[in-house]
């Protein structure tokens, strides 16, 4: 058994949006598993049940759903975490409510779960109910009182089941008065959420993990917020491979477990290289990563070269990956050639290019199934894209077309619906501004 990897390797199910159904779950720890994953999360932040509605029971129906969500789990030698988050109404002072937290978590121990989430996050900083404000006075004292007592209670059930908190302070430097007063009086079995130095990091390293450890008494495990793109980003697509993540985080960390997009087929590019990092952190090679997952779900050719293509605009992300970068690579060849006097040369770039877009455009554009169907807002701004190329390759052939073409980038530029770096944008006002010189 490889030791030079995370213990915990998963993900969450964590987002705003339209929960997945029954079957995109089962598929996905299938997946998760294929991919060196030992652990989900269940925690749909629109499932009311797991938040909104947390005191009241699930319904036999779904209860009977995430009876079977675990036995797939448990075929699949994953761990399932079943998370609640009753934060937004939770009366800490209160008997009752303590009771009906236990009762939600012993139904779901009755179906089979025995690793639990109590999810603090997006809540209020402050106490709302007086009778919280008088016991505990601070928020940090009713979130210890809570979990420690939570612990006790799930602990006394059975003394084998683990728990996971997500603070309401769960990112920054890991040394903030709550976050090191919450860890340094939870259990040290009690394992605690962190995402780094933003809620959306672009990197996570070794020095973080160690301070907040020194700082809280508890390895972070960490829920990482990529591929995820709720929220602000929701005009956003993540497809690219997972980097700025420190190949010995293992040694300081529990684990890690991805945030996922509502976005299911979609997510599975990025996921596949997550799994892939966390399972070889030392080896991982993003690039060789994304290869092989866009290999892997798209085994036909054509479509794997032209979805690359296209997937080339698709890096925009808290990562800060370098976006569109094939094509600015085909625009900096023709900058040189021209810089060079060879025209010719940097023409026959540009119409390589834009025949290329163009083909991959045409191609994507006829595929059904449902990660086209999800793609459909992207997909249709990059069909966009390959008219402005054409019109743009027009204009510079026969000084034809000029108004059509400005009129066509404002258009683009006008969708919400983020795709191309600037060097779209800077290489068509480039050959505007030329064809006015002419």
């Amino acid at each position: 058994m490889p030791t030079d990897r995370f213990r915990i390797r998963g993900y969450i199910e964590g987002f705003y949006g339209r929960p997945w159904t029954q079957e995109q779950r089962l598929d996905m720890l299938r997946f998760a598993a294929a991919h060196g994953a030992n652990a989900c999360f269940y925690a749909p932040k629109d499932d009311p049940y797991h938040r909104r509605l947390w005191r009241e029971p699930y319904p036999p129906q779904e209860l009977a759903r995430l009876r079977a969500l675990k036995a797939e789990a448990d075929a699949n030698n994953v761990a399932l975490f079943w998370c609640v988050a009753p934060g937004l109404s939770m009366r800490y002072a209160d008997p009752a409510d303590r009771d009906a937290l236990q009762e939600k978590l012993a139904s779901l121990y009755a179906v089979g779960v025995r690793d639990f989430g109590l999810l603090l996050d997006d809540i209020p900083a402050d106490l709302f109910h007086p009778a919280d404000r008088e016991r505990f006075g601070e928020t940090v004292e009713a979130h210890i009182d809570l979990c420690r007592d939570c612990f006790a209670r799930l602990r006394a059930m059975d003394g084998s089941v683990r728990l996971v908190v997500c603070p309401t302070q769960y990112h920054g430097k890991g040394t903030e008065d709550y976050i090191t007063r919450l860890g340094k009086a939870l259990p040290e079995d009690v394992l605690l959420f962190f995402t780094g130095a933003d809620i959306c990091s672009k990197e996570l390293t070794c020095r973080e993990a160690q301070i907040f450890y020194e700082a809280t008494g508890h390895k972070p495990l960490y829920w990482d917020n990529y591929p995820v793109n709720d929220a602000e980003m929701f005009k956003e697509m993540h497809i690219g491979p997972l980097i700025g993540r420190e190949p010995e985080l293992y040694r300081y960390a529990e684990g890690i477990v991805s945030n996922c997009m509502e976005y299911y087929e979609s997510g599975k590019f990025a996921l596949a290289t997550a799994f892939r990092y966390m399972a070889d952190p030392r080896g991982y090679d993003p690039e060789a990563a994304f290869a092989d997952a866009l290999a892997e779900l798209l085994p036909e050719e054509d479509v794997r070269e032209a979805f690359t293509l296209f997937a080339d605009h698709l890096r925009t992300s808290c990562l800060k990956d370098e976006n569109s970068r094939l094509m600015g690579e085909a625009f900096g060849r023709a900058g040189l050639l021209l810089e060079t006097g060879d025209l010719n040369g940097a023409m026959a770039v540009i119409a390589d290019y834009t025949a290329r877009v163009r083909r991959s455009a045409d191609l994507l554009r006829t595929r059904t199934g449902p990660l086209f169907t999800e793609l459909a807002e992207w997909l249709a701004k990059y069909d966009r894209m390959a008219e402005i190329l054409d019109a743009a390759l027009a204009l510079l052939q026969t000084g034809q077309g000029k108004e059509a073409l400005a009129a066509k980038m404002k258009r683009y530029n006008d969708c919400a619906t983020v795709l191309t770096a600037f060097c779209f944008r800077e290489y068509v006002e480039t050959v505007l501004r030329l064809s006015s010189s002419r």
